[in-house]
């Protein structure tokens, strides 16, 4: 009996960070040239440090759903 094991990917190609993270092309240089993500070249593909991903994710805040914008305060 064959199993496949899917376990999370160490590099993700650039036009699959959306599938995989959600994220824009655009968004990932912009993380990128911040230093706030790392993005690994081999050849002419680009690949996306999903390590590096997945911690910038992370660190990011909890969404707070349901609280309106501009609800008055009592």
């Amino acid at each position: 009996m064959h199993t496949t094991n899917k376990t999370a990917p160490e590099a993700v190609p650039l036009p699959r960070m959306r599938e995989h993270f959600g994220i824009s092309r655009s968004t990932v240089y912009r993380l990128a040239a911040a230093g706030q993500i790392r993005l690994i070249k081999l050849g002419r593909t680009t690949l996306v440090d999903a390590t590096s991903v997945r911690a910038f994710l992370a660190a990011q805040p909890t969404a707070v759903i349901g609280a309106g914008r501009g609800e008055a305060k009592q």
